[in-house]
């Protein structure tokens, strides 16, 4: 009597213990509001927790206050500021990286003089790290003018606080259209990771992929990509 008294209690306490929904931490700037993103994807995946950052650095925070199980964000935030392994990439056009372009206004910004002017970028890995990965990719030193969205690039160049901005070729005609501004790019030989999903210790929680794969047109194209494929 008194073990099945025990049996009874045991499985209460199991059946009564809370479950803990599985954590996903997204940072990828985009024109798309960060409530709205993070409304859209907690719709498509009820059963998993999903924080969406609008800056970089509450982004860093909170992976080291409270890690998650899986983040998303484009492929040098993953690998320059976590431990997380890269499972599934994005893809756009059949590509995981895409190309990007410097826009200065009246004329197109020579690449030549990068090294004199100062570049408007969002802030992606903090001051020196985003110093350090932008020099490497021109294989330059830079100046770096740095900003926490990606609406606030346009206002550098309006009151004269960056020479040009470094942005995906993607969103160049995007940007132009809000403003009037005589925008003019540079083409770049440089290409930079589309977003990806990275999971702590490369164990992939199924939920969550599951998640991510099921992302409608709309919230895909926010995030930059078209479809998602294992790594």
């Amino acid at each position: 009597m008194k073990w099945k008294i025990f049996q009874t209690l045991l499985w209460f306490s199991i059946l009564s213990s809370p479950v803990f929904a599985e954590t996903l931490y997204v940072f990828v700037p985009s024109s798309t509001s960060p409530k709205v993103m993070q409304d859209n994807m907690t719709a498509l995946c009820p059963n998993i927790d999903v924080v969406v950052f609008g800056r970089g650095a509450d982004f860093r925070k909170q992976l080291t206050d409270s890690p998650p199980d899986a983040v998303l964000s484009l492929s040098a935030v993953i690998e320059k500021s976590t431990n997380f392994k890269s499972v599934l990439i994005g893809l756009q056009n059949g590509s995981a990286d895409e190309k990007y372009v410097l826009a200065g206004v009246d004329k197109a910004p020579d690449i030549a003089s990068i090294s004199e002017k100062k570049i408007g970028v969002v802030d992606l890995l903090g001051r020196n790290p985003m110093k350090d990965y932008i020099s490497e990719l021109f294989s330059a030193p830079v100046k770096l003018k740095s900003v926490t969205k990606q609406e606030d690039l346009l206002p550098l160049l309006s009151f004269g606080a960056a020479d040009a901005i470094f942005v995906p070729e993607r969103i160049f005609n995007e940007i132009k259209s809000k403003t009037q501004l005589n925008l003019v790019s540079t083409p770049l030989d440089i290409k930079v990771g589309l977003a990806r999903a990275g999971f702590s210790g490369g164990k992939v929680k199924e939920n969550i992929a599951k998640c991510i794969e099921s992302f409608n047109n709309s919230l895909n194209e926010s995030l930059g990509v078209e479809k998602w494929k294992s790594q």
